[in-house]
């Protein structure tokens, strides 16, 4: 079988694979929206064949945009549209996930909610996208106006599904917003690898982030004391050593 690339990162792919191992797979059915070429697909696929000595599609399946693009024979991938309509009944996965596929729509609050409509009660919902609040993307918001990963695009260009580019960059704690408002119960992030300047940059301005971030907990505490403690976890978060060093941000919800 030719090569399939992997249109997000290996080290994100393979990091979502040891979180979807946490369960029991042979009991499961499993998404990937947004699945590409195949690339995690086939991570999974080979891991259910060797470990489990399943078939893959027994208990994976695919959907995309475009799915004459997708190349792993084992799997079925279902076309979807451009707004991210997905063509299965309510309830009917145990875990879905989308890969590095968010920052690319135009409507998100619509996609979250679709991939809530179709995972089972219990289920797991994981997302991945950049974490545009590394330290690395924060400096360069700060000097250039634009995060990692995201750059001008061209205005002149007609692209209704929005295939060529990031054109809608969202932080952990929006998008966990996101995910609470669709109705998930419990949201959570992980990460997938250190960047090793961003350890670096972490440690030279952490009296800056530290500080700073005390100050903005202490006011919102005063004045909004409410919607501070409703907020604690995720804010906790958004300043940890995994948020300002890891490359991307993978949120898992739990219907």
């Amino acid at each position: 079988m030719d090569e399939i690339r992997a249109l997000s990162h290996s080290t994100t792919n393979r990091k979502v694979l040891s979180l979807l191992r946490t369960g029991d797979l042979t009991r499961q059915r499993v998404l990937d929206v947004g699945a590409g070429e195949g690339y995690f697909c086939r991570l999974l696929g080979e891991h259910l064949k060797q470990a489990h000595g399943l078939a893959p599609s027994q208990v994976l399946r695919a959907c995309d945009l475009f799915p004459e693009s997708f190349r792993y024979p084992d799997v079925p991938c279902d076309p979807i549209d451009a707004i991210g309509t997905l063509p299965y009944p309510a309830d009917s996965f145990d875990v879905v996930c989308s890969l590095e596929v968010v920052e690319h729509l135009e409507d998100q609050f619509r996609f979250i909610r679709e991939l809530h409509r179709v995972v089972k009660p219990g289920g797991r919902v994981i997302v991945t996208t950049p974490n545009l609040l590394n330290i690395n993307s924060r400096l360069r918001y700060l000097h250039s106006g634009f995060w990692l990963l995201f750059d001008p695009l061209p205005l002149s260009a007609r692209d209704p599904v929005h295939t060529a580019g990031h054109i809608h960059p969202i932080t952990f704690y929006y998008l966990a917003y996101l995910f609470c408002r669709a109705g998930f119960t419990r949201v959570c992030a992980h990460f997938d690898r250190r960047k090793k300047s961003g350890m670096l940059w972490t440690i030279l301005l952490a009296p800056f982030v530290l500080m700073g971030h005390a100050a903005f907990r202490f006011h919102l505490r005063r004045k909004k004391p409410a919607l501070s403690a409703e907020n604690r976890a995720l804010l906790r978060s958004a300043n940890g050593w995994d948020m300002l060093t890891c490359r991307s941000v993978i949120v898992e919800g739990v219907k």
